[in-house]
Formats: C-alpha cells, structure tokens, sequence
C-alpha cells in the first residue's frame, strides 16, 4: 500500500493523519470538530504546511478567537441576525458562540466526532468521522447527524464527503460549509486568486447580506492579493466551480459541487493565509432564505468539495 493511516491523542481531540508514503505527503484531521488541520507536502518544499492549522495543545482555549480555522460550520454560517429566526411558525434563538449581536459559525464547530471507518487503497486513503447531534442548543432543538468522509489521493487531491440526516419527524432548516485557512508561502501578498461568480453579496455595516448582489466579477483573471482585504461572499458560476490559489511554486484548486453555490473569502489582519469558505447558503440563511435547505424528516443530502495541489 502507498498509503498509511495513523492516530494521535491531544488532550481532547485525536488527530488522524492520513500518509503517502511514497512522497511523504500527509493531511491531519481533528475528530473534535472533524476538520483538516495540517496538509504537509513533500520533503523538497522542506515540509510545507498549506494550511494555516489550529495548536491543539492549547485545550481549544484560543479556537474562536483564532478565527475558527478548518471550522464545519453547520447548521448555519457566517453571522446569524441576533441569533434568532422562525421555523413553522416556532421562534428559536442560538445559545453558542456571538461575536457583538449575532451568533457565528453555528454550533457544531468544536462538536466531538467519532471514527467509525478507515480504508487504504493502493492510490489513496480515507477516514469516516460520525457525530449524533442530540439537540444541546435550545435554539435548534432538532435531532441530526453529520457523518465526514476524508480522502487524501496519490493526485495531491483531498476530497471531503459530508452526508447530513435529519433525524426528526418534522422538517427542520440547514446549511453546510467549510471554513478552511490557505497558504502557499509565508505570506498571501504575493499569491494570485481567480473564480467565476454571478455576483458577489452585499452586506450591510454588520456584515449581513441585504439581499442584492453585485455583478463586477473582479476575479475572473488572476488577480495579485497583496493590499486586497476580504470578508465577501459571492455566487459561483457552477458552469466553472473552481477557486484557483496560486504562487510561483503552487497552485490549489477548491472546487466544491453543485451543493456549495457560495463562497465566502476572508484575509485574516496577519495576511499569512486566507479563507476559502465553500458554503451550501448565505450568511443569515435562516432568515433571509438565501440558499437555505429545509431537510424533510429522515432526509439525507450529501455534500462533496474538492482540494487539489499542483507543484510548478
């Protein structure tokens, strides 16, 4: 096998590292949260990590502060209105994490997965991460699963299968994305970006879509990060999917399916990465109905996104 498959305890999460022995490439992910971590690459560039991962030693004490690196962010993205909304005709508000008036990233970011499967094929390497929520949060009182499948190929591809279940014999709302942080070197400035949209949302001061869109596409050529600051959402053209992330060494392709029509950027201050955040809905979804899946009981939706490195 050119794949190997190891775990690794830290405090309250275990890492699964996912190796391709033949270049010694390998990806980390956290079962506390079910997210991508670390993606190492190949002895050559020196062990570059492309991913602007989170210090699981620190007991989680700096996760939302950080920026929710790698976060699942469900069943809800981005800012939720003062954390409350209307599903038939009941009004429910979020208890988990506010930044200012609203609630952020839902609420089952730092959620404990467990590993329910591992398999090792000749030319690639996957784990399954499983997690029941049991309706902790008064403000989604709905019972759901989530169950994660990460596959690190010998193409440098890593491909993330979510499969959602509603478990309760009533409709309930829901929104799925990744929230991921990039690095291609020790600073974005000099990397490129391009992805076709349809238009990117406007939001308000408090960072809340207004409903319209802008129709600029400022990225459809590549496009030099270096003094572009972002936290903008847009509508992808799924004709061409793909957001390309590109320097004079690498070039990473995300490219999510039809499930994940948004896509939200964001350039933390330090400008040592960026967020490409594939999203199936806008920011406040539960409210502005931008996007937003009402999941029939005992429904499944499945989700896939795609992440490929190519070397120059």
């Amino acid at each position: 096998m050119s794949f190997k498959i190891d775990s690794y305890s830290f405090f309250e999460t275990k890492l699964v590292r996912i190796t391709n022995t033949s270049t010694l490439e390998h990806i980390d992910i956290s079962t506390k949260g079910g997210f991508l971590n670390s993606w190492t690459l190949s002895q050559e560039t020196g062990h570059f990590d492309i991913i602007d991962g989170n210090n699981l030693q620190d007991h989680w004490k700096h996760y939302e502060s950080n920026g929710f690196k790698g976060a699942k962010m469900n069943p809800f993205c981005c800012r939720l209105q003062n954390g409350k909304y209307n599903h038939n005709n009941n009004a429910y508000s979020i208890d988990k994490f506010y930044l200012g008036a609203h609630a952020l990233h839902g609420i089952i970011y730092d959620a404990p997965f467990e590993i329910t499967q591992t398999e090792r094929k000749e030319d690639s390497a996957s784990v399954t991460l499983y997690y029941e929520y049991q309706q902790f949060d008064k403000g989604f009182p709905f019972k759901y699963s989530i169950e994660i499948k990460w596959t690190f190929t010998n193409e440098n591809k890593i491909i993330v299968h979510t499969k959602i279940k509603n478990l309760e014999n009533q409709s309930i709302p829901m929104m799925d994305g990744w929230h991921p942080y990039f690095k291609l070197a020790d600073t974005i400035d000099e990397s490129t970006i391009q992805f076709f949209d349809n238009g990117m949302l406007i939001y308000d001061k408090q960072l809340l879509p207004t409903g319209q869109l802008s129709h600029q596409q400022t990225f459809e050529n590549p496009t030099k990060l270096a003094g572009i600051i972002l936290d903008n959402g847009f509508l992808l053209d799924m004709n061409k999917p793909s957001c390309k992330l590109e320097n004079n060494k690498y070039l990473l392709m995300v490219t999510p399916d039809g499930q994940y029509p948004y896509l939200q950027l964001y350039t933390p201050e330090n400008r040592k990465s960026i967020a490409i955040e594939n999203m199936s809905a806008a920011p406040n979804c539960f409210n502005n109905k931008m996007g937003l899946q009402i999941l029939q009981p005992q429904s499944v939706w499945l989700l896939t996104t795609t992440y490929q490195l190519f070397y120059k």
